[in-house]
């Protein structure tokens, strides 16, 4: 027990020494009028040593600290004068009332799970037996459902490493099969119903940077060359425009939305940011795409997939690849922004949707819940915003070996595989939902869901040719009706 320190002019506190002789013996008196016995251990109170027993802890009552107030004690030759000697006394019985407060209690208390083995304090009534057995059974219970949940808690772990090791078992034999079979003959084989399984089921990552390089191709003939040239034309253009708080022109106005973008790229991952091992790499591929194409120049959106293409690779093959995804069908209508060819694929998809989930449909189209809505964000990021990024990744994998056409599929999918809480939420709830779906979604399931959809690549592109086509025809004759008019 610690006591505050009086102010200069008020009384010197207590000092407890084993030193002194007389202030010995009042301890010991005191030890030993507290009735202990037995072997003893020895704790410490301020300066002095007590002994007590390591099994109970001693509660004292509260302490009046009026009178700490009167009582001094100072040190005197043997030749003191009776007035001191008759002082000292005095102070000495002091300390004495002092710890008889201090050690008043003689009951020990002890720990409150042991509450149910020991008998009660001697001034308090004993227990009634059936009060005991039923604290005694409480306890037991207590006891034995935190053995279980340590079991279980175990079990659980085993299990989890047990499956952790079968799947990196998995990965590793599928790995081999992609890296000596598939990829060395890859054109013979690549539309084989085995590779199709396989490719089904995820690729290993050792080998999905190069099957999807392979699965797009190079149609525009790029070359790693031309994208170190794009870098070098970017960085001159980020060393032009320091301030962009002034910002006019349009290339300027790319520079300027990739630098905001880049931090807002899987944010989570902390390695696109600043100071994060991809974040130069990130501006090196988004500026020399910009540079690339000025007619497209930067869109929201391409930072997530450039993100996840240099997960994959390195940065001259990210751009490439890049390049080719944005000169595919839908993503050039949409990053182009051709109305006319994004609300034909909004149709197609609406077909589609009222086919595959009637329910679901009909409850979007009475809260005016178009597709537009969220199915711009999913097309602009490939999913790579809304959904976990190892679930992306599988839906990477199959959309870049069927084409749009999964995209589509995989929107399907999700509305099937989350239709239940959807049919119970608000026109807000759904928006924001839709647009960050949940973290622990598992893959493999959302794969049972759109594959119950139905959705193939040739039912989707003949569907895709009629509506062009209707709307070909309706756009003719309206410029007919048109021209009659004037």
């Amino acid at each position: 027990h610690s006591f505050e320190r009086p102010e200069p002019e008020a009384l010197s506190p207590v000092s407890i020494t084993n030193g002194r002789k007389h202030h010995r013996r009042n301890l010991s008196n005191l030890t030993a009028g507290s009735g202990r016995s037995g072997s003893m251990d020895s704790v410490s109170l301020g300066n002095s040593s007590l002994d007590y027993n390591p099994h109970f802890t001693e509660a004292p009552s509260p302490i009046d600290t009026s009178t700490l107030e009167d009582i001094s004690l100072h040190d005197e030759d043997e030749s003191e004068d009776a007035d001191s000697k008759k002082k000292k006394n005095s102070t000495t019985s002091k300390m004495s009332l002092l710890a008889r407060k201090l050690f008043k209690r003689t009951e020990p208390v002890v720990l409150t799970t042991n509450l149910i083995f020991e008998n009660r304090p001697s001034n308090l009534p004993a227990k009634n037996p059936e009060e005991e057995q039923a604290q005694r059974k409480a306890y037991e219970e207590m006891v034995a459902a935190a053995k279980r949940k340590e079991v279980a808690e175990l079990k659980k772990k085993q299990r989890a490493a047990e499956e952790r090791k079968k799947y990196e078992e998995s990965v590793a034999a599928c790995t081999n099969v992609w890296l000596k079979e598939i990829l060395p003959e890859w054109h013979l084989v690549n539309h084989t119903k085995r590779v199709h399984n396989l490719w089904w089921r995820g690729l290993p990552p050792k080998v999905r940077g190069s099957v999807w390089k392979l699965a797009v191709g190079n149609e525009l003939q790029l070359t790693k060359s031309l994208y170190y040239i794009m870098v070098d034309r970017a960085q001159d253009t980020l060393k032009c425009c320091k301030d962009t708080s002034r910002i006019q022109d349009e290339t300027m106005q790319n520079v300027r939305d990739i630098r905001l973008d880049v931090l807002r790229t899987f944010p989570n991952l902390c390695i696109f940011q600043e100071s994060g091992p991809y974040h130069e790499q990130l501006l090196d591929v988004l500026g020399a795409y910009a540079s690339y194409r000025p007619d497209v120049g930067y869109v929201q959106g391409m930072s997530f997939l450039t993100a996840v293409l240099l997960l994959n690779m390195d940065p001259a093959d990210a751009f490439i690849l890049l390049s080719n995804l944005l000169h595919q069908p839908c993503q050039r209508a949409f990053f182009r922004m051709d109305a006319d060819m994004m609300f034909v694929y909004f149709d197609v998809f609406n077909l589609f949707f009222e086919e595959a989930l009637p329910p679901l449909f009909n409850f979007f189209t009475h809260i005016q819940l178009t597709p537009d809505l969220y199915l711009i964000g999913w097309v602009f990021t490939l999913f790579s915003k809304s959904l976990p990024l190892d679930v992306v990744s599988r839906i990477w994998d199959v959309y870049f070996r069927d084409g749009d056409s999964f995209l589509f599929a995989a929107a399907l999918g999700i509305l099937r595989m989350y239709m239940p809480q959807l049919l119970h939420m608000e026109f807000e709830v759904i928006l924001q939902f839709l647009r960050k779906l949940p973290e622990d979604m598992n893959a493999d399931v959302l794969f049972e869901h759109i594959k119950a959809v139905g959705l193939t690549p040739r039912k989707f592109q003949h569907t895709m040719v009629e509506l062009v086509d209707m709307n070909n025809v309706e756009r003719r004759k309206k410029n007919a009706s048109l021209s009659a008019a004037t």
